[in-house]
């Protein structure tokens, strides 16, 4: 088995223990819940998104939302004299990495 083999199935054991280490917490939750009525679910429902809208609201604004505006103008079109030649300079950019030193792992 190689190493980066060995590493992904770490990763996937963890997430599943995480998985099953939720679902036994959810569940002990669920089990003192639900008996309770629709009321009582309901607001149960408002407090834990009430507890939660704080931390996705701060998650949303860290990621950056790029629409087409973003990208507009970042070639001009005085760079290139047709589109053979803009094609030539993205090829160009695709083989840069080859003149860099690998990294071994």
């Amino acid at each position: 088995m190689e190493k980066s083999e060995t590493c992904c199935n770490f990763a996937k054991n963890i997430r599943n223990m995480a998985a099953v280490i939720l679902e036994r917490e959810t569940n002990s939750y669920w089990n003192l819940i639900k008996d309770a009525g629709n009321e009582v679910k309901l607001a149960l429902i408002k407090r834990l998104s009430d507890a939660v809208m704080p931390a996705v609201a701060q998650k949303s604004k860290k990621k950056k939302k790029y629409t087409a505006d973003y990208f507009a103008g970042i070639w001009s079109d005085e760079e290139f004299k047709d589109a053979d030649d803009m094609a030539k300079i993205i090829r160009e950019g695709r083989h840069a990495r080859s003149n860099r030193d690998d990294i071994i792992l």
